[in-house]
């Protein structure tokens, strides 16, 4: 299977938020359909991180985020659940694809409102997406804090972007 990665990366803006549009490529592995299907929650995590370049030291870092995305599959209804951040109102869909799709699709994220920026100024995005996250029980993990564990994610992408003033 192919490495999974981020596709349509954009950033734009409104009148009051800088907005992150990205697809992810290859998010879901097989066994990870399977275990939506039997009705597991599996959950997708986009971390943000927005920078300010500086010419003469260390960029400053602005904002960092994480918005959760997570898929559910009700088997008595079948229908498939996708919430973002834990919001109530979910977007409930009858056909898988359709269900991927909907986890895959970042449109109009909202990353940092406009008046933490500067006009003119370089700015960059650092996207990252967790598809699954490994981790141990809680004990084995104390015991093992120095083993690496490999999480199903992208690498993270970087996207220079500069805040234009709105006419």
């Amino acid at each position: 299977m192919d490495e999974p990665k981020i596709m349509d990366l954009i950033i734009t803006n409104n009148e009051q938020n800088v907005l992150l549009y990205a697809r992810l490529l290859q998010g879901f592995k097989a066994d990870m359909e399977s275990a939506i299907m039997a009705g597991v929650p599996k959950e997708f995590v986009l971390h943000v991180k927005v920078y300010e370049e500086k010419a003469r030291m260390w960029d400053k870092k602005i904002k960092s985020r994480k918005i959760k995305r997570t898929i559910q599959y009700d088997n008595l209804k079948e229908t498939f659940s996708v919430t973002t951040n834990g919001n109530p109102e979910a977007v409930v869909l009858s056909d898988l694809q359709e269900a991927k799709k909907a986890m895959e699709d970042f449109d109009g994220i909202i990353i940092v409102p406009i008046i933490t920026l500067k006009a003119n100024k370089n700015y960059y995005l650092k996207v990252k997406i967790v598809m699954e996250k490994f981790t141990l029980p809680l004990s084995l993990e104390r015991m093992l804090f120095f083993v690496s564990y490999f999480d199903y994610a992208t690498d993270w992408y970087k996207q220079k972007f500069i805040l234009k003033p709105i006419s």
